[in-house]
Parts: structure tokens; C-alpha cells; sequence
């Protein structure tokens, strides 16, 4: 995997444990610590896995994608948004090479694909004096799941890579997300924010959904 991040900026260096609580809880403590932007936490499984408000996020062993990035922008603190949106857009732009369908976003943190949860995106900030000392950017995408290992989640809730029938590894998923997510972080330091947000916008189930309620309206 580190050959083929080679062209990457991101990714380095790169920490990968069999097991972890969580690997937003590792990559704060290292970020804490001072560990340098693009510094990536990976698992193989997560006991402690969460998203948004605390909720659980299904870890189910060596079948997902369980993924921390450490960000430091210096960016004003209520820029943070944009974080979001460039790491949910880079993540669905990844799971679209391995031919699984268009990915729609739902704010803040959620992909879908077929009005399931595929993927899902974390953002944690630690804020100092109005701007943001660092960002660690969890993602969290199914990948082998089965139907059966989805179940818990509850009927029609999420799907999986596998699922949706394509033919690719966690490891597979892990580098084109990397490469992705370093061209949308590139583009938003360059300025183009509003690039980033009109495509999030097109992808955004809400965005479709008064779409077609405006074209029902003609």
C-alpha cells in the first residue's frame, strides 16, 4: 500500500493496527503529540467505532475501511465545514471508480447508494484561539460486508461494496480514497471552494429532491 501512495501527500507516515477502540481516539492522541498533517490511522477492526452524537459505527473484522487522516489547515475555525464536505465528496468519488452506482451525500456525514449507507464521515477539530489546530478526519465505509453482517443496522439501512457487487478490497478502497481526498483538499487550498461545494451540491439527496420537486412544479 505505501508504494502505491507514493505520489500521494497524504499517508504519511502511515499507522495500521489489527485492532484499535477507535481510530480517531489513536490519531488525536498522536496529533496531540504533534504528529504532522497527513499523518493515517488504520484498523482492522474497531471496538469503540462511533459517528455523529456518539452513535456506534458497525466494525465488523477486516471487511471495512476504518480510517483517520490528521489535517492541519490553520484555517479560521468557522471554515471547519468545508472539511466536511471535501472529505465526504472525496469519499464518494472514490466508491463511484468500483462501479457501484451514484453516490448520493446526505448532510453532514452520510454516503448512500440506493438510499442505503455505504459510508459514513467524522470530523473532530481541536480549535485554539478562533482557528483550527488540527482536524482528524474519520471515515468509515463498508466494503466485504454481507447482508447478514448488516443486519443488526436493520432492514434496507446499509449496504456494503460487496453488496452492491463490486469486486475490491478494503486496501483497494483505502488507496484511491487517499489519492482522492489529496486532490480535494489541494483544490480547496488553491481556492476552489465553490468547485467543492457545487459538485457536494449535486450530489446532495436534498439538492435532487428540490430539483425534482421544481421540475414537478413546471
Amino acid at each position: 500500500m505505501i508504494k502505491q501512495l507514493s505520489d500521494c501527500r497524504l499517508g504519511r507516515p502511515l499507522y495500521y493496527f489489527d485492532e484499535v477502540s477507535s481510530t480517531n481516539d489513536v490519531l488525536r492522541e498522536k496529533a496531540a503529540a504533534g504528529a504532522p498533517e497527513g499523518t493515517v490511522v488504520i484498523a482492522g477492526a474497531q471496538t469503540a467505532g462511533r459517528g455523529r452524537r456518539g452513535k456506534v459505527w458497525l466494525s465488523v473484522p477486516g471487511k471495512g475501511v476504518y480510517l483517520s487522516l490528521l489535517l492541519r489547515p490553520r484555517w479560521p475555525a468557522t471554515e471547519s465545514p468545508y472539511i466536511a464536505f471535501f472529505a465526504a465528496l472525496a469519499a464518494a468519488r472514490t466508491l463511484e471508480r468500483f462501479n457501484i452506482g451514484a453516490v448520493m451525500l446526505k448532510w453532514p456525514n452520510d454516503m448512500l447508494v440506493g438510499g442505503r449507507k455505504i459510508g459514513g464521515v467524522l470530523i473532530e477539530p481541536r480549535i485554539q484561539r478562533g482557528t483550527l489546530e488540527f482536524v482528524v478526519v474519520g471515515i468509515g465505509i463498508n466494503v466485504l460486508h454481507t447482508r447478514e453482517d448488516l443486519k443488526p443496522l436493520g432492514d434496507d439501512v446499509a449496504t456494503s461494496c460487496l453488496v452492491e457487487g463490486a469486486d475490491v478490497l478494503p486496501d483497494d478502497v483505502i488507496v484511491n480514497l487517499l489519492a482522492e481526498f489529496d486532490i480535494c483538499y489541494y483544490m480547496v487550498q488553491r481556492g476552489d471552494k465553490k468547485a467543492i461545494i457545487d459538485e457536494w451540491a449535486q450530489r446532495s439527496i436534498k439538492g435532487r429532491r428540490q430539483k425534482a420537486e421544481g421540475r414537478s412544479q413546471q
